[in-house]
C-alpha cells in the first residue's frame, strides 16, 4: 500500500499513535488523537483503505460484536482491508497449561479493568472470528504478520507473547467489491420469470432460440 492518497484508520489507539496516513481515534482524550468511540464510527461510507484495530473487538459484548465489525467494514473502501488483533483463546489455553499460572492469562481474557472501557466481554478462536468476518462482508481472510506491516515498529498487543507463545489472534480480510450492475432483485425476477412461463408466446420464442443454437 505505497500508493498516494491512502487513508488508514487506527481504532482504539491508546498511547500507540501511528504516523500518517493513519487517523488515530480513541475513547479517551489524548494528544494527536481524535476523541471518538470505536462504535459507531463518525466517518462516511467507503472512506478508508485500511482499518486497524488491535485488542478492541473483545471490549464489546457478544450481541454487539457483529454489528461492530459491520460498522468497521462500512467505512472501508471496496477492496480495502480490515486488520484486527484479538486475544487468542487457543493460545491463552496453551499458556495456562504450561504452569497453571492464571495471572498470565487474566489480563488478556478479562481486560486490565483500570478504567471504564478496559473490560473484556467476548472470547475468540480462529474458527469463530473467521465466521464473524465473513458475516461482516469480508473475503480473502488470512493471518497477518506484524513484522510485515507498516506499523511493525509501533508495539501493541498484536506483538505480545507469554512464555514465547503469542497471546493474539491476528486476522485480516478484504471488503468485497460489489458490481451494482449485477445486484438484481431476484425475488422480483422470479415473479416475472414465473409469469413468462405461462405465456405461450414465451415458450415458442425459447424453442426457436434453442433450435438456432443446435
Amino acid at each position: 500500500m505505497k500508493q498516494k492518497n491512502l487513508k488508514y484508520l487506527h481504532i482504539g489507539c491508546g498511547d500507540n499513535v501511528l504516523p500518517k496516513p493513519f487517523i488515530n481515534i480513541d475513547s479517551r482524550k489524548k494528544k494527536g488523537v481524535l476523541n471518538l468511540k470505536a462504535y459507531p464510527l463518525k466517518f462516511k461510507d467507503n472512506s478508508f483503505d485500511l482499518v486497524y484495530a488491535s485488542h478492541i473487538l473483545e471490549h464489546f459484548n457478544k450481541v454487539k460484536v457483529l454489528k461492530v465489525l459491520k460498522e468497521w467494514v462500512r467505512v472501508l473502501k471496496p477492496g480495502g482491508v480490515l486488520r484486527i488483533s484479538v486475544p487468542s483463546f487457543d493460545n491463552l489455553s496453551l499458556i495456562y497449561n504450561i504452569d497453571k499460572n492464571i495471572d498470565n492469562i487474566s489480563g488478556p481474557l478479562m481486560g486490565g479493568q483500570t478504567y471504564k472501557d478496559n473490560f473484556h466481554y467476548e472470547i475468540f478462536n480462529q474458527k469463530k472470528l473467521i465466521k464473524l468476518l465473513i458475516s461482516a462482508g469480508l473475503e480473502a481472510i488470512h493471518p497477518w504478520d506484524f513484522r510485515r506491516t507498516i506499523h511493525s515498529k509501533y508495539w501493541d498487543f498484536s506483538q505480545a507473547t507469554t512464555n514465547e507463545i503469542p497471546i493474539s489472534l491476528n486476522l485480516e480480510g478484504r471488503k468485497k467489491i460489489v458490481d451494482k450492475r449485477l445486484d438484481y432483485d431476484f425475488k422480483e425476477f422470479s415473479v416475472i420469470f414465473n409469469k413468462l412461463k405461462k405465456d405461450k408466446k414465451y415458450h415458442k420464442k425459447i424453442r426457436s432460440i434453442l433450435k438456432s443454437i443446435k
